[in-house]
């Protein structure tokens, strides 16, 4: 049988608006606690800022789920690009450091419900069969955003001034919202569902809590990287991750093309081989010496992640109806945003006790853990489709 169609002009629309919110997205992380230590703020009121946006998204989510469900795609994909809009504006009249964490927790409600409805939208276009496939390379979009944004991002600051990054950053939303506002939706028969009830999607609680410790894992590199890479005596770790965004690049759609094509036994084998890699990275980075093991471990860790996220990602979608997905969504991505929360402040405390070395090394533990949860759960992780 011949496969469905993937790249539809829709799924290159979808495609498209994730990456230039993405593109945003990443460039402001690495720029606004500059801004903040420049005009006057403390490493601690920008971690704060950083944090607020998370919490928001943590909020959020749920219920963008719960809407995009009950009320279609399209109005709460545009509303929460609306939103995530806004504050950048306003960051180019150069804002006081306190207004600027109270407008980054309102850009974070909206980045909790645009990202969650650009997931959703995508799970919608991509055809059933197609669906890990599909996912693993809409995953591209965001591992391209991620190599690129930060250190475009830095150099306009550099180069030209915040202002401008702000400036660009706006313009790159408005981008992702005229695309949006392009796609043909699909149509989604709506149920009505109690609001208390919906938030979450049970049948993809699982796999979330499978993701959650991956997360946790992932945070401690994501958080302490750069700072035990100093501490190591090299100049930065700009090359960790550079090797993590190209391997998480190559080895997403290679996740979902091996899903695809092996059924359940494909998924046991990407999330055997991803954590494997996790643990391998984690191995190499606790006697980090030289800038090739900075190579080395972000290689392992990015073929780790983009083996289990898309994957993971791709288990909770296709466990529900197309009228839950908002849901399934939200609950993947709430999980993934709280892992990365409690991991970046857990493994803070562990590393001021231990030090960075013994911290990336007991980094394997929430790696077993997750694993532990994927295999007692191992007949149900890979349900069907329910819309083949």
């Amino acid at each position: 049988m011949t496969k469905p169609k993937l790249w539809t002009v829709n799924f290159i629309l979808s495609c498209l608006a994730h990456f230039f919110m993405y593109l945003a997205f990443f460039s402001f992380a690495p720029t606004l606690p500059i801004y903040i230590e420049r005009f006057g703020g403390s490493s601690i009121i920008a971690g704060l800022a950083m944090a607020s946006l998370t919490l928001a998204a943590v909020f959020s989510r749920p219920v963008a789920g719960w809407a995009l469900d009950q009320y279609g795609r399209k109005l709460i994909f545009f509303g929460g690009l609306l939103v995530f809009l806004l504050p950048s504006i306003l960051y180019t009249f150069m804002v006081p450091v306190t207004l600027l964490i109270v407008l980054r927790f309102i850009q974070g409600l909206g980045w909790g419900v645009a990202n969650t409805s650009s997931w959703t939208v995508a799970s919608d276009i991509v055809p059933p069969a197609r669906l890990g496939e599909g996912t693993g390379f809409f995953s591209v979009t965001l591992s391209i955003s991620m190599a690129i944004a930060p250190a475009i991002a830095l150099w306009l600051i550099a180069r030209y001034s915040f202002e401008a990054l702000f400036w660009a950053c706006s313009l790159l939303i408005i981008i992702s919202i005229i695309l949006a506002l392009m796609i043909k939706y699909p149509h989604i028969e709506k149920q009505a569902v109690k609001i208390k009830t919906a938030l979450m999607e049970k049948t993809a609680l699982r796999p979330a809590m499978v993701i959650l410790f991956i997360a946790v894992t992932y945070s401690s590199q994501l958080s302490f990287i750069s700072l035990y890479t100093i501490q190591q005596g090299m100049v930065s770790a700009g090359l960790f991750f550079s090797a993590f965004a190209i391997s998480t690049l190559i080895f997403r759609p290679v996740s979902g093309i091996i899903i695809d094509r092996k059924g359940e036994k494909g998924y046991d084998l990407v999330v055997l081989v991803g954590s494997m890699s996790m643990i391998a990275a984690i191995l190499v980075l606790t006697i980090l010496a030289t800038p090739f093991h900075l190579v080395v471990g972000g290689t392992f860790y990015g073929l780790g992640f983009g083996f289990i996220q898309p994957t993971i990602l791709t288990q909770c979608i296709r466990r529900v109806p197309s009228n839950r997905r908002g849901a399934a969504n939200a609950t993947f991505w709430t999980a993934l945003d709280i892992g990365v929360a409690s991991g970046s402040t857990g493994w803070g405390f562990v590393a001021n006790a231990l030090g960075y070395s013994m911290m990336f090394l007991l980094t394997f533990i929430p790696v077993v853990i997750a694993l532990a949860i994927y295999f007692t759960g191992r007949n149900s992780n890979a349900a069907p489709s329910l819309d083949v």
